[in-house]
């Protein structure tokens, strides 16, 4: 009885050593509020992650484009619906 405790022991400490850091990096990931090009853009997602500085001076204004275009969308959109 103790030989086969003893093995599911060694079974749940390997899965939750396995899903820890995940689970931690998950939850570290989620609680951040990357810029709009960088939430939807791998590379720059790790550029971002990695020197928030140079990708500020490399598309700063492209992020203000983008969400300036997302507000242009959203008010066609909200007028096109009133209209019906």
């Amino acid at each position: 009885m103790s030989e086969e405790f003893l093995k599911y022991l060694v079974v749940g400490l390997l899965i939750v050593f396995a899903f820890t850091p995940v689970t931690l990096n998950a939850l570290r990931r989620r609680k951040e509020n990357p810029p709009p090009m960088a939430a939807n853009d791998r590379k720059l997602y790790r550029m971002w992650r990695a020197d928030p500085e140079a990708y500020e001076r490399q598309y700063a204004e492209l992020d203000k484009q983008y969400l300036e275009a997302q507000k242009k969308k959203a008010a066609a959109k909200r007028d096109s619906s009133n209209e019906s």
